[in-house]
């Protein structure tokens, strides 16, 4: 009894460090986060989010990260599910490529690929400076420095993480099933529809909450590409704590705030949609 007792000691002593990490960087600015939204010169105050309510450059911050954000984790999201489906139906050697660029791809973001990005489509990049000798006004015009070229960079890094997130999802698909569909005179769609879909959904989801609160709380890419022209949420959260004329910690606290509750509320909706198809699929 003794020995067990002391072999838990000595293993709980192994989570010490861990435990040490999670609460200095992750409970102490939390609750730091909580008490300085809060406050307004050492008194409780809700002045911070009225800022935020009624000053526009804040709410059209929230309002350009839903977009961006929404956006490309749907358009992401679907061409996860067609890749995740090709490397389902592939075997062998291939798959084992592809499988590689993914994770290759999937690391590939922040300074790197922005700096990609501004080569190939910048205001002198390879493409446009292509677009423009060729005539080609969809490239000669192209303005990546906008929502538009930013929801192209967005996308970009979606896809490979989504993609490998999917790969286990639609492995729970039985290919006897689609014999079973098959002998039935069901169509490969009408497959998917009823049954494939249905059944990866609970995973479809779970990739969907990753790459909303991945692109939603992404900065060092649009930083880069936008710096301040265009109003984003992270970036504005930021400059409340890094600015060079004037710093607002509480006012930045409170937008920290908005951002966490934005991605808290989406998990919520996802998983309630999530328990109506565990329900339809028991």
């Amino acid at each position: 009894m003794l020995q067990q007792i002391k072999r838990t000691g000595s293993r709980c002593l192994l989570l010490v460090p861990l435990g040490l990490i999670v609460l200095l960087f992750e409970c102490v600015p939390l609750v730091s986060m909580f008490v300085k939204a809060f406050s307004e010169n050492g008194h409780f105050s809700l002045a911070q989010f009225g800022t935020i309510a009624h000053q526009l450059v804040y709410t059209t911050a929230i309002v350009n990260s839903l977009w961006v954000t929404m956006l490309s984790t749907i358009v992401g999201l679907v061409i996860d599910f067609f890749l995740a489906l090709a490397l389902y139906s592939d075997h062998g050697r291939k798959k084992t490529l592809y499988l590689s660029l993914l994770n290759l791809t999937s690391t590939f973001s922040g300074v790197p690929l922005t700096i990609a990005f501004i080569t190939m489509l910048g205001t002198s990049g390879v493409l446009v400076l292509l677009g423009k000798q060729l005539g080609i006004s969809l490239l000669a015009n192209y303005n990546l420095y906008s929502m538009v070229g930013m929801f192209i960079i967005y996308a970009y890094f979606q896809i490979p993480m989504g993609t490998l997130l999917l790969l286990p999802t639609v492995d729970k698909v039985r290919r006897e099933w689609k014999e079973a569909a098959r002998l039935m005179n069901a169509g490969s769609i009408r497959f998917w529809l009823q049954v494939g879909i249905p059944v990866m959904m609970p995973g479809i989801l779970g990739t969907f909450n990753m790459l909303f609160a991945n692109a939603v709380a992404a900065y060092a890419t649009p930083y880069l590409l936008i710096n301040n022209s265009i109003a984003l949420l992270p970036i504005k959260i930021v400059d409340m704590f890094v600015g060079d004329i004037r710093q607002r910690p509480e006012l930045g606290s409170a937008l920290s705030l908005v951002l966490l509750g934005i991605v808290v509320l989406e998990i919520c909706l996802s998983n309630l949609v999530k328990r109506h198809f565990e329900k339809g699929t028991r």
